[in-house]
């Protein structure tokens, strides 16, 4: 029997990829330069290639955060616009502007009927506090672990002992983990001897390393999965 769920926030319940396109938009916005749709794919190079290399522990969140859009307009040849400014519209804008994921909330509700769930985010502690006041998210949640606040990222054991301890009569046996990365969510469950579900709606190609004992394309999927094991 599973019942007690650990799950992904971004990209698995929220779209961050949504929020966040919407929010470099509107840094950019203020610049007054000419915008192009171009520039959201230099972005997600630029900010993908950071996080993978913070998860892979060869840069910190600070650096992650201080570099990201000098790095960007560099990238892009735009020279004379100042990236802390940016960085500041961009995470402000962010943090007041969550998407949920199409049917998200009513997979959170669903889960609740069959058991505990606990929200399992890398992020930095403000924004996602009030992303998550602002989309509702604690009414769905038993509690929330952030490794901005933890100090420590997905797939980290720190993290994962962090959370392992924290929450009560926790039981492996009984617990599976859900997130859309590979690197982050799966890796973290399999180093913990938890069961993972991998939530891929697009099909990525899964690359070498963590192994999900199952994977998703729909939270309809991940009910039925559960609803068969627990009964």
């Amino acid at each position: 029997m599973k019942d007690i769920f650990l799950v992904d926030a971004d990209d698995t319940i929220l779209d961050f990829h949504a929020s966040s396109d919407l929010a470099v938009r509107h840094a950019f916005s203020l610049t007054g330069r000419a915008w192009d749709e171009s520039y959201l794919a230099k972005f997600h190079e630029v900010n993908d290639s950071l996080w993978e290399a913070l998860q892979r522990k060869e840069i910190v969140r600070a650096e992650l955060l201080r570099t990201r859009f000098p790095l960007y307009l560099q990238t892009l040849g735009i020279t004379g616009v100042d990236g802390e400014a940016f960085n500041r519209a961009y995470l402000k804008f962010l943090s007041e502007n969550p998407v949920y994921i199409q049917g998200a909330e009513a997979f959170l509700q669903e889960l609740n009927a069959l058991g505990r769930v606990y929200i399992v985010t890398n992020g930095t502690a403000w924004i996602q506090k009030s992303r998550f006041e602002r989309a509702g998210l604690y009414a769905y949640a038993q509690d929330t672990f952030v490794s901005d606040t933890i100090g420590a990222d997905k797939p980290a054991k720190a993290y994962t002992d962090f959370v392992v301890a924290h929450i009560s009569d926790f039981d492996r046996e009984r617990a599976v983990w859900i997130g859309d990365s590979l690197s982050a969510d799966i890796r973290a469950a399999n180093e913990a001897g938890i069961t993972s579900v991998w939530y891929n709606p697009k099909g990525k190609k899964r690359t070498a390393g963590a192994v999900p004992d199952y994977e998703i394309h729909t939270f309809e999927e991940a009910i039925a999965l559960f609803t068969v094991k627990k009964s």
